[in-house]
């Protein structure tokens, strides 16, 4: 699981849940002109229009305590978010900040763009598709 899905998850709640399994469902939303392809900048774009629906407390930082109702019907989820806030807490507060968000890496994009160029087409997202059953073991 990436960084970038579990702010999908803070930001989605449950139905999110569902799309941290299918990573290409999540690349899906990120392509704002609708051209098919997402580049980097529309990912990372995506990936920081997710901040302030994760920062339910609105304090400048997302942390355990922004999934109150989360922990309590899904406990397991919070295991990964920990992992994941961790993933990007770069000065090790436990909470995330939107400047900590920018700078952490982009593992998923980097994972789906396997030419390099910069751009996750279709055959690419169907690749992380077809591939997740694999790495999720």
């Amino acid at each position: 699981m990436t960084f970038t899905l579990c702010l999908v998850a803070f930001a989605l709640a449950a139905p999110a849940l569902a799309a941290q399994r299918d990573r290409a469902a999540m690349l899906d939303q990120a392509d704002a002109n609708g051209d098919g392809a997402i580049s980097r900048a529309e990912f990372a774009a995506h990936r920081l229009s997710q901040f302030d629906r994760a920062d339910r407390d609105r304090d400048g930082a997302i942390a355990r305590g922004d999934f109150r109702r989360l922990a309590r019907f899904r406990p397991e989820a919070m295991e990964r978010i920990d992992a994941l806030i961790a993933q990007g807490d770069s000065n090790r507060d436990g909470r995330l900040t939107r400047a900590e968000l920018q700078a952490a890496p982009m593992r998923i994009f980097d994972l789906a763009d396997s030419d390099g160029d910069g751009r996750i087409d279709a055959a690419e997202r169907s690749a992380l598709r077809a591939a997740a059953p694999i790495r999720r073991r």
